[in-house]
């Protein structure tokens, strides 16, 4: 399938905003990498910034929903939810979590890209909370749980990724499984 010269550049931006940070990322790294010229970045962004924006909601929000999707139509989704959590062959843990490497390095530097990110972090929090709708934990209490879940799992992606393994990353999901499987079950 040929790429849209959009999507080369979304592509592009996001492989090398995540490997590189965006502060580390130059516009030419940017095209190079596209096979792009500068006039057709710039008829479809503004700015870098605006390219950011782009990334995250077209690449780093849709990735999450699609990744997330299954969710909805689960007849088991917090079991769902962690075979998600476990299944991750493909992931990065040198480079950790797109989604978190640039809160950290953007969300203080500017209030519209903290803004997106936020609304994205929301988001996950939803789906975690769809992943206790056959509970009969009250909605307050699943969105605290949603909320300390996606807190504990960017955690030991962090910790993964500090140790450049992913051995912290599987103890903690186990460990976390088992605690919302016991609170689970205490709350019936």
């Amino acid at each position: 399938m040929k790429l849209s010269t959009r999507e080369k550049l979304l592509t592009s931006a996001f492989e090398l905003f995540y490997r590189q940070g965006y502060q580390g990322t130059g516009i030419d790294e940017i095209l190079k990498m596209a096979s792009i010229h500068k006039g057709s970045l710039y008829y479809l962004f503004k700015s870098k910034k605006e390219l950011l924006l782009a990334v995250i909601t077209d690449i780093i929000a849709n990735n999450l929903k699609n990744k997330y999707a299954v969710l909805q139509s689960s007849n088991s989704p917090l079991s769902e939810l962690f075979m998600i959590l476990h299944n991750i062959e493909k992931f990065d843990f040198k480079h950790g979590c797109a989604l978190n490497n640039l809160v950290q390095e953007m969300s203080p530097l500017d209030v519209d890209i903290a803004n997106a990110l936020q609304k994205i972090y929301l988001d996950l929090e939803s789906y975690y909370v769809l992943a206790f709708r056959e509970t009969s934990i009250e909605e307050s209490k699943k969105k605290r749980l949603a909320k300390m879940m996606v807190a504990t799992v960017e955690g030991a992606i962090m910790a993964a990724k500090s140790a450049q393994s992913s051995v912290p990353y599987f103890e903690i999901i186990d460990e976390l499984e088992s605690l919302i499987l016991k609170f689970v079950h205490k709350e019936y």
